[in-house]
C-alpha cells in the first residue's frame, strides 16, 4: 500500500507498506507510460481494493473499496523545509526574475554571514580536541558510577534493597511535618520497661507438673530395669503380671521377676 487508507467495508485502517497479491493488468496509457491497475483484498474484511496508477502527477489514484487518509502538518512542527510552488519554480528558472531578485539575495547573505561564521566557530572550539572532550565525559561517567557504587552500599548497610537517592530539603521537610499518634512512644517505653523487668531465665513449673514427671520416670527406670533383667536371664517372660501403681483408673504393669533356682 503507498499510503494509509481507509478500508472502505469496515472502515479499518490499512497503514503505508502493508503487501498484498494484487492482480496486475493494463488499463490505459498516458503518452507512452503503461496505466496499470491492482486489484486486491483487503486483510480485514476481504473488501476489493482497486488501485491505478497516474504518470501525469506520478501519484497512485484509488478507484474504489477504499479512501486515501488525509495527514496535514506545520512545517515548523515537522522541522521541514517548505518547497516551492510550481509558479515559484517557473519564476526561479526565469534569467529576468533572478536578476531582479539577485540584490535581496546578497543583502540577505550579509545580514546572515557573521551568524554563520559565529556557528563554524562555535563548532570548530567545541570539536577540535576530541581527546579532552572524551577524556571530561570519561571522568563524568566514572564519578557517577562512584557515587551510585556508595549510595547501593550504604542501602545495604541499612538492610535495604534498593539504592536511596540523596537526601533532600524537600524530604527533610516532609519527615518534619509527619506527626506519629500521641500513645505510641508511652506504649513502646512501657514495652521496654516491661522486657527489661522481665527475668531472662524460664520461669518454675508447677508441683503437679513436678509430679508427673517423676512418676514417668518411675516408670520408666522400672521398664528398663525389667528388659535389662530379661535380656540377662534373671526373669522370665511369664512372670508378668499387673500391680496397681496408682488410685482411680490409673494403672501401671509392674514386673515380678522371679529367681532363677
Amino acid at each position: 500500500m503507498p499510503f494509509n487508507v481507509w478500508c472502505g467495508g469496515c472502515s479499518s485502517m490499512i497503514g503505508k507498506g502493508v503487501r498484498f497479491n494484487a492482480e496486475k493488468k493494463q488499463v490505459g496509457n498516458y503518452y507512452s507510460t503503461k496505466i496499470w491497475s491492482f486489484s486486491m483484498k483487503s486483510p480485514c474484511c476481504q473488501h476489493e481494493i482497486v488501485i491505478h496508477t497516474d504518470p501525469k502527477n506520478t501519484e497512485y489514484v484509488i478507484i474504489s473499496g477504499a479512501q486515501r487518509k488525509t495527514e496535514d502538518f506545520d512545517v515548523e512542527d515537522a522541522e521541514t523545509l517548505l518547497l516551492p510552488a510550481d509558479e515559484e519554480r517557473d519564476k526561479l528558472a526565469d534569467p529576468m526574475y533572478k536578476l531582479e531578485h539577485q540584490g535581496e539575495d546578497i543583502r540577505k547573505k550579509k545580514e546572515e554571514e557573521p551568524v554563520l561564521v559565529r556557528l563554524q566557530r562555535l563548532s570548530d572550539s567545541r570539536h577540535s580536541d576530541d581527546y579532552s572532550l572524551n577524556r571530561t565525559l570519561r571522568d563524568r561517567l566514572r564519578s557517577q558510577k562512584k557515587r551510585v557504587a556508595e549510595e547501593k552500599k550504604s542501602a545495604r548497610k541499612m538492610g535495604l534493597g534498593v539504592r536511596l537517592l540523596p537526601p533532600s530539603a524537600e524530604d527533610a521537610a516532609a519527615a518534619a511535618r509527619v506527626r506519629f499518634a500521641s500513645n505510641f512512644e508511652k506504649n513502646r517505653k512501657d514495652k521496654r520497661a516491661a522486657i527489661k523487668a522481665a527475668s531472662i531465665f524460664p520461669e518454675p513449673s508447677g508441683s503437679a507438673s513436678k509430679d508427673k514427671l517423676d512418676l514417668a520416670l518411675k516408670r520408666r527406670n522400672i521398664k528398663a530395669s525389667a528388659a535389662s533383667a530379661l535380656m540377662a536371664g534373671r526373669a522370665k517372660p511369664s512372670s508378668w503380671s499387673t500391680q496397681s501403681a496408682g488410685s482411680g483408673s490409673a494403672r501401671t504393669a509392674v514386673p515380678i521377676l522371679a529367681r532363677r533356682k
